[in-house]
């Protein structure tokens, strides 16, 4: 057909070579060894804000340059390192230059371009030095516009670090979880914390801080693991706010001070070198008012951003330390069941004797008088039956309270069942033991309370006395084995009922060994 166009004669004549080297989305240009600007496509004026850059403007190989302000300046005639930030020029002259010198070519590299009002592009550049027929060594420079790859790549290091973070927080939960699981006590429990926390914050001093559930009596009302600034912060006590605290400054350190009335506190810490700070507390969430029984602290000698996953961390091993505790707490509450009388809560038969071989052992190994004190109530049947049982108990619970108040806070007083208690008492003399054995027939006539109230109530006390330094009845030296706890047991039992056979409200004295 007479107006067919072949489609090789329509590509031509929709753009031709040079056409397409001016309007191409790749930057292109020629620079000499110096950075000098010898040609420059549409794309590339465009990018550093030169003349030109609409469609059919060509390209800048044979522009002469013109005049006016930058934005109107052509590229062609000035210097590369123009439009290169301060980084990027030094990677040009330093790396690229010396690379295309020795290889000829450059792959792969982004420079970050700077365009005449400033504005930032970053591009990634192929490059390949070349000799033209004058003999001019010529660099060519392809350059994409990698602004989305690099936000890409950036989006795509973000996701790395969030999958880092988080497998490194399983990890570390995981190992804490291990290590939470075999804790059999306090100490294994709070050690075990330190180095958790530890390894999620790298913090300068780490510490764990508890309720003291193991030794109620003790005192201190808390222990702690791990290191503190100072000593004062050593010896903290456990905050009862059930929230985290996380401070990243100084600043917030100063504002946490004042609010918790202590303003001083933010310069004590700031004199140890603390500049951050994060308290995780371990709370017991089932508990009315969600108790707080432990904490977290870690300290930071540089302010912290203490991230999210940080911070998740530490409060996800306190849930798993709160959870070990009250696991602990169930332990504790069975084996004293498991040691103690019910009613009057103090050691059984079983509690007993452990506490009787120990104080033997000692009294061996120290040469200290040991005695074992054995006591049985008279009147109490005549209470039980005539006053009813729960007077019988109530009379029960009294003498252990009597007997606890008589004795020393080293001494063991027991209740062996019915209206029998035991009391060891090691370290102690012949004259000492008699001392505390009429004590306790005293304190046991005083008058009674409650639904027992004027019924008479007195106690016989057998007393077995062990010194392991006195010497024999027939003049040798003492030595041999020490007495078992159930040998004395039975001595003092055998003592008590020659004391009720001798008229009750008594105290009788025997020796060990017996004569």
């Amino acid at each position: 057909m007479s107006g067919a166009v072949h489609p090789a004669d329509a590509g031509a004549s929709a753009a031709s070579p040079a056409e397409l080297l001016a309007e191409s989305p790749v930057a292109l240009l020629a620079v000499d060894l110096n950075g000098v600007v010898l040609a420059a496509n549409g794309a590339m004026r465009r990018w550093i804000g030169g003349s030109g850059g609409g469609p059919g403007a060509g390209s800048e190989s044979d522009a002469e340059p013109g005049s006016g302000s930058d934005a109107a300046r052509p590229a062609r005639g000035r210097n590369l390192v123009e439009w290169l930030t301060p980084a990027a020029r030094l990677l040009y002259e330093t790396r690229i230059v010396p690379q295309l010198v020795e290889t000829g070519s450059a792959r792969d590299i982004v420079l970050e371009l700077r365009d005449d009002r400033g504005a930032r592009r970053s591009a990634l550049c192929n490059a390949e030095l070349r000799t033209d027929a004058e003999g001019r060594r010529i660099v060519r420079i392809a350059a994409f516009d990698a602004g989305a790859r690099i936000a890409f790549e950036r989006e795509l290091l973000g996701a790395r670090r969030e999958a880092e973070l988080a497998h490194e927080r399983l990890a570390v939960l995981h190992s804490a979880t291990s290590a939470l699981a075999v804790a059999t006590g306090l100490d294994d429990l709070g050690a075990a914390l330190v180095a958790a926390a530890a390894r999620v914050t790298a913090a300068a001093w780490t510490r764990v801080a508890l309720v003291d559930h193991e030794q109620p009596a003790s005192g201190s009302g808390q222990r702690s693991w791990g290191s503190a600034p100072t000593e004062e912060a050593q010896l903290a006590t456990i905050r009862s706010t059930p929230e985290q605290l996380v401070c990243h400054d100084p600043a917030e350190l100063v504002a946490a001070a004042r609010e918790a009335d202590d303003p001083a506190a933010a310069e004590r810490l700031a004199r140890a070198g603390v500049e951050a700070l994060v308290i995780t507390p371990i709370v017991q969430e089932g508990a009315p008012g969600r108790v707080v029984f432990g904490e977290i602290r870690c300290w930071f000698r540089r302010p912290r951003a203490l991230d999210g996953h940080e911070l998740e961390t530490l409060r996800s091993i306190a849930a798993q330390a709160e959870r070990v505790l009250e696991h602990l707490q169930l332990q504790d509450q069975l084996r004293h069941r498991a040691l103690h009388d019910g009613l009057t809560g103090l050691p059984n038969r079983a509690l007993l004797t452990e506490r009787l071989d120990r104080a033997l052992g000692e009294a061996q190994r120290t040469g200290e008088g040991c005695a074992v004190l054995f006591l049985d109530l008279d009147g109490f049947k005549a209470i039980n039956d005539g006053a009813g049982h729960q007077a019988g108990d109530e009379v029960l619970r009294s003498v252990a309270a009597r007997l606890r108040a008589d004795s020393r806070r080293t001494d063991t007083v027991s209740r062996l069942g019915g209206d029998e208690f035991v009391v060891v008492a090691g370290g102690v003399s012949e004259d000492a033991a008699l001392e505390l054995a009429g004590r306790i027939c005293a304190t046991t006539r005083a008058p009674l309370e409650g639904g027992a109230a004027g019924w008479p109530l007195s106690s016989s006390v057998g007393v077995v006395h062990w010194d392991p330094l006195r010497p024999l009845d027939d003049g040798r030296a003492p030595g041999g084995q020490a007495p078992s706890a159930p040998e004395l047991l039975a001595a003092a039992d055998a003592a008590m009922y020659a004391a009720k056979r001798g008229g009750k409200d008594a105290v009788v004295l025997r020796r060990w060994p017996l004569g």
